[in-house]
């Protein structure tokens, strides 16, 4: 099955479906690199694999609201977990980055579709 032209010009940008499909397999392997202890290694695991699925369903064609917002909300806890599970060094740094990327990508998302626009056009603010 083929994309035509004007099937492609009709859906949405998803740069920062794919940025935040990116973000959630990394934090989903980072116990691994980073050695993290058990919590903060659940944490990782659980919410990495949640923010991939989540951004992954935000591709398909049944495109939805929810999955930004989920994304914003996943973003924000990881923002906040190394001092609610008591995070050092890089296991905090690593939670702080990725949850404030997913956090910043979710919201260009959400306003991108609140303009009705893609979420790239409106990032770089062109039209």
């Amino acid at each position: 099955m083929t994309m035509s032209t004007n099937d492609a010009a009709a859906r949405p940008n998803r740069l920062p479906d794919w940025a935040n499909l990116v973000l959630g397999a990394w934090l989903f392997i980072s116990p691994w690199v980073l050695g993290m202890t058990a919590g903060p290694a659940w944490n990782s695991w659980v919410l990495g694999a949640v923010i991939f699925v989540v951004a992954l369903t935000a591709m398909g064609r049944g495109r939805a609201a929810w999955q930004e917002w989920v994304n914003l909300v996943l973003g924000a806890w990881v923002f906040v977990s190394p001092w609610v599970l008591g995070m050092y060094a890089a296991a905090a740094w690593n939670s702080w980055v990725v949850g404030a990327l997913v956090f910043i990508l979710a919201g260009i998302a959400i306003a991108a579709r609140n303009r009705g626009g893609s979420a790239l056009t409106h990032a770089h603010g062109h039209r």
